[in-house]
């Protein structure tokens, strides 16, 4: 079942229902929209090191920005005014972007990253707004439960976007593969019209303010280091630059370096949206049974292999195998780390440190990126791998472990929870029976919708 009818008769039960039907129209943009900005780029004819720019520069700006979100919230006296106020302005973004599809000058990388930074801009903005207003309505008892729950339906309409998306690019020839990107970008700008919709119909408490604690962005980085949240955040940070060493290069490696049609690129991407969306029911019981250190712990260790399973084989079915386990590992470390801020920052203090943890990330992954194009740029030797960009994504697995030694035996548990050994809790509950069973359910899913999908001839190149 998708739906937790328990946890919907929360108190706030009309307002969770809400942010569950915002959360699947904002799935949806994401599905068939912002994962084809590097796809887009690609056949604008951007390079390696455009490409980490467009993944790096939007966010690192849109987060440095969230310094000013209270200071706005506080202005207009709402968080749900902020909320709705730039997701509106994100969906218009959508309509210069379809726009530079169609316009004739060449070089148009530089624009796509104007607009896609304004798109990330506004999004990014309202995210510790966000997180502040969706922590007062979920009771803690069911936080597990409810972003399990929430994050499922997301991963199950990101994965159906995603898939549809690329099957409406694999219909239209090379020559006019713009007027796909139109229709999909048209698709996307009405999904965030209905999140709209939704996020204007929730309840908006009261905020909690505590003016007499209120620290700069200053005084936060010099307590990090004394808080279980520090180090959390220290962690955080540290994996977000490890991760953006390779992350902006795997749409390159398939669409450049492997020519994947539209259709298979979906095919392998969307595998890790479907396991998402199949293993979050899975991770949020665990997480409320066992608490969010033991979830992150196993998944934070666990992403270190990620990057790796991708040297060994190009073969579209290794693929969907690799992108399994990461949908899988990532599921679990996306829900606890966001849970693992709810329990260690006080209600009144969560606009501020969510924007400020935002802030921090941002600075990380915009560095990962810019280590990631410098790489992609100077390394042209592929020494025993197919391409010179699986150098990268060992080097994003090694600093990824590092990472993960340094900090994971230094959080702590806020909540009182079930006790288990790290090797029991592998052995029961998440050793390689999970992903063998999610990848043939994967699998499984895949092959039904390409039932009645005629396979298109592969083309020659799609650089």
């Amino acid at each position: 079942m998708l739906l937790d009818g328990d946890v919907l008769k929360d108190k706030n039960g009309k307002s969770l229902k809400y942010s569950i039907k915002d959360g699947a129209a904002f799935s949806a943009m994401t599905g068939f929209g912002e994962q084809y900005f590097s796809p887009l780029a690609i056949e604008l004819g951007a390079s390696n090191l455009e490409i980490g720019m467009l993944v790096s520069t939007p966010q690192f700006i849109a987060a440095l920005l969230q310094l000013y979100t209270s200071r706005v919230t506080s202005y207009l006296k709402s968080r749900k005014k902020t909320i709705t106020l730039f997701v509106l302005l994100q969906a218009l973004t959508w309509l210069p972007l379809m726009s530079i599809t169609l316009l004739l000058f060449e070089n148009k990388i530089l624009l796509l990253i104007l607009l896609v930074t304004l798109y990330f801009v506004f999004g990014h903005f309202i995210v510790p707004v966000w997180n502040s207003l969706i922590g007062d309505l979920v009771s803690e008892g069911v936080r597990g439960r409810f972003f399990g729950m929430r994050n499922r339906i997301n991963g199950a309409t990101a994965f159906i976007s995603l898939f549809i998306a690329g099957f409406l690019l694999s219909l239209f020839p090379k020559e006019e593969i713009m007027q796909g990107f139109v229709l999909i970008f048209s698709i996307a700008f009405i999904a965030r019209l209905v999140s709209w919709h939704y996020l204007k119909k929730s309840e908006d408490p009261p905020m909690k303010s505590d003016k007499e604690n209120e620290f700069s962005f200053i005084q936060y980085l010099r307590r990090l280091k004394e808080t279980n949240y520090g180090r959390f955040a220290l962690y955080f940070a540290l994996m977000n630059f490890s991760v953006y060493i390779a992350s902006p290069f795997f749409t390159v490696y398939m669409l450049r370096d492997l020519q994947m049609p539209y259709l298979e690129y979906t095919i392998v991407t969307a595998s890790a949206a479907l396991t998402s969306f199949l293993a979050m029911t899975h991770w949020g019981n665990l997480a409320d049974r066992f608490g969010n250190r033991r979830i992150l712990s196993f998944s934070g260790m666990s992403i270190v292999v990620v990057p790796i399973l991708w040297l060994f084989s190009k073969d579209i079915i290794y693929l969907i195998f690799a992108q399994v386990v990461s949908g899988f590992v990532w599921a679990g470390f996306n829900l606890s780390s966001m849970n693992f801020v709810y329990d260690n920052v006080k209600p009144e203090n969560r606009t501020r440190v969510f924007a400020y943890h935002n802030v921090l990330a941002g600075v990380s992954l915009f560095m990962g990126s810019m280590v990631g194009g410098l790489l992609a740029f100077t390394i042209t030797s592929s020494w025993i791998f197919y391409s010179s960009l699986q150098v990268i994504f060992l080097i994003s697995g090694l600093v990824r472990g590092i990472a993960s030694l340094l900090f994971l035996p230094r959080l702590k548990e806020r909540r009182s929870v079930e006790e288990i050994s790290s090797r029991d809790f592998f052995i029961r509950y998440n050793g390689t029976g999970p992903i063998i069973g999610l990848t043939y359910k994967a699998v499984t899913e895949i092959q039904r919708s390409l039932q009645h999908v005629k396979r298109k001839d592969r083309p020659e190149s799609r650089a």
